[in-house]
């Protein structure tokens, strides 16, 4: 694809003459201001040849660059290669933001364009304050891309469907209720919602627009007495439109979410999430109208996972660990024995999740990394790169599924041959981090960004750390990325009771090797003394963790004891519905240490 980049980077440039812009900012993003986007809208893929989840491409008339974080810096270095694109590595000290790049590569009082519809209310004002500070001037409504791609993907027309209440556990009414009392509560008249995974939990719907994530491309309004849901009609069948009119949600046109904000009243008292609701959308609310700005309310109320769900997804747990036991047991056995790449792994994790009750997709591409591959934080396998996998070194695999009832999201490292000293140590602190963080407590209201240390101080104290977040938020049957809960430094909000999110310390050696292990982890409550309430966290994932690098001199009697009955969790969990051989394998993979 290399080859075409420069071509495709004078066909932008050409048209940034003709409306006089002087840089133009491309985004990784979609309307919905989603992670992972349509095809549709990879603008900034189709434009650079990167293909990570993270980056914003920058095209002056000369010259190009593009930042992304520490996930995609070896992806990105191998993909830029022959583009003449300029790689940013976000985070590292001599690395200028995009405001001082274009700083240096513009003239005073140049215009700086992009999309409107692909950035957030709350990236255009900061954008548009630092770029002014530089003396530029900004255009937030300029569609370029639009005009140049002329074998653009269709926008996709996928069938919505009802996420039944068997699964949802919860039902439309109590979840507007919910986000009706919010507005209450703010005396506010109206929220408008622009993210997908908000719109599917709020009205128990699911749909396929998005590869992995069961969402489906629309916007909605709750207001104080009705709630309208604003999607291609073509998606919904009769059945859809017969469960919506049971619940009271009006059915409009997609597009006809502009007309409803340009009409907004000046009584109106609008809540939205500057972060969630692009500007191209905010800008045809009327300057009168009152904006209440806060973080998501469904976001924050499907966060907050009530027990039902949390009991949904116990159940996923089993069926999942069920197909990585089957596949962990496949791998011990094939390698060494048969021809097994990269590929053949993650098409071997698909074929045996399948299999499973209620399974619908994969939550994301699967990532399996042997050897130094491992060491690309999100790499992907291609027929051209993909490794043979033989019985030595590490394999690292990263997978998940979509489920009716949950979501899934499990690493495992496994050492295929006989580990050196240093592999060993790696492995240890690595696992030594996902325990510790397994096993706090903490009071009510410790941020995300606190419990982060957590798992990684063991490493800090060899000089080791890694360059990704700790945890992420996962949906009910939703988007295996979801917030406002992270544990990371840059996240300061506070990880509350019910909230489920990803524990996934790592350590990773270029021209070596990578090692991360991840479980599904609940935030619960714990006890309460005179000191206050203080929560901690369940550990929902069900799957053997090697053992084979692990140096146990390492590990304290405490991180022993958790690690031994975590094993023993596993193993009564799933031997009831294993055969007589997998579960005697199981027994073995769960024995003390």
């Amino acid at each position: 694809m290399s080859s075409n980049i420069p071509d495709r980077l004078n066909l932008l440039r050409k048209q940034m003459k003709k409306v006089g812009v002087d840089a133009y900012i491309v985004f990784h993003s979609d309307p919905h201001l989603s992670e992972y986007i349509p095809d549709y809208w990879k603008e900034r893929e189709w434009l650079s040849g990167f293909t990570g989840s993270a980056g914003t491409l920058v095209v002056s008339k000369d010259k190009a660059a593009l930042w992304t974080d520490s996930r995609y810096f070896i992806q990105a270095e191998m993909q830029l290669k022959g583009t003449g694109i300029e790689l940013c590595k976000m985070g590292m000290p001599d690395t200028p933001d995009i405001q001082s790049w274009l700083a240096l590569n513009l003239q005073p009082d140049s215009v700086v364009g992009c999309n409107g519809l692909l950035i957030s209310v709350q990236n255009k004002k900061e954008l548009n304050k630092s770029i002014k500070a530089k003396g530029f001037k900004a255009k937030f409504d300029i569609d370029l891309v639009g005009k140049i791609w002329q074998d653009r993907p269709s926008i996709p027309e996928n069938e919505v469907y009802v996420h039944d209440i068997e699964f949802a556990k919860v039902s439309v009414q109590e979840k507007l209720g919910r986000i009706r009392k919010e507005l209450l509560i703010r005396n506010a008249t109206a929220y408008m919602m622009g993210s997908l995974d908000e719109i599917c939990w709020t009205f128990n719907l699911r749909g396929s627009d998005i590869d992995y994530n069961p969402v489906f491309l629309s916007y909605a309004v709750v207001e104080e007495d009705k709630a309208t849901l604003y999607v291609d009609e073509s998606k919904l069948s009769d059945e859809v439109r017969q469960f919506l009119e049971n619940e009271m949600v009006t059915i409009k046109p997609y597009d006809k979410i502009f007309s409803k904000l340009e009409k907004l009243k000046k009584k109106n008292r609008v809540v939205l999430d500057p972060s969630k609701v692009n500007y191209a959308i905010f800008s045809k609310i009327h300057k009168k109208v009152k904006i209440v700005e806060a973080p998501g309310l469904a976001s924050t109320l499907k966060a907050r996972k009530q027990t039902v769900e949390i009991e949904g997804i116990q159940d996923v747990m089993i069926q999942d660990g069920i197909a990585m036991v089957e596949f962990l047991y496949w791998l011990e056995n094939s390698v060494g024995n048969e021809e097994i790449t990269e590929i053949t792994v993650a098409e071997k994790l698909l074929e045996l999740r399948g299999k499973r009750k209620h399974f619908v997709s994969e939550s994301f591409g699967s990532i399996v990394g042997y050897a130094d591959h491992g060491a690309i934080v999100h790499y992907s396998a291609t027929p051209e790169t993909a490794y043979a996998i033989k019985p030595e070194g590490f394999l690292l695999v990263d997978s998940g599924g979509q489920y009716l009832n949950g979501t899934t999201d499990i690493t495992r490292t496994i050492h295929l041959g006989t580990p050196t000293d240093e592999e060993k140590l790696d492995y240890t602190l690595v696992l030594q981090g996902m325990i510790r963080l397994s096993m706090a407590q903490f009071p009510r209201g410790t941020r995300g960004s606190q419990l982060d240390t957590y798992a990684r101080m063991g490493l800090w104290e060899r000089g080791l750390n890694y360059g990704h977040g700790t945890g992420h938020g996962v949906g009910y049957f939703l988007n295996v990325h979801e917030g406002p809960q992270q544990i990371r430094p840059e996240n300061h909000l506070p990880i509350e009771q019910g909230m489920v999110m990803s524990n996934e310390p790592g350590i990773y050696k270029p021209n070596k090797y990578g090692i991360r292990i991840e479980n599904l982890i609940a935030c619960v409550e714990k006890q309460n003394t005179e000191f206050g309430s203080f929560l901690g966290f369940e550990t929902l994932t069900l799957c053997p963790i090697d053992i084979k690098a692990v140096d146990v001199n390492l590990l304290n009697s405490k991180e022993k004891d958790w690690l031994n009955s975590y094993h023993q969790l596993v193993y009564s969990k799933l031997s009831p519905h294993l055969s007589d051989e997998l579960s005697k394998w199981l027994k073995g993979k769960t024995k003390e240490i």
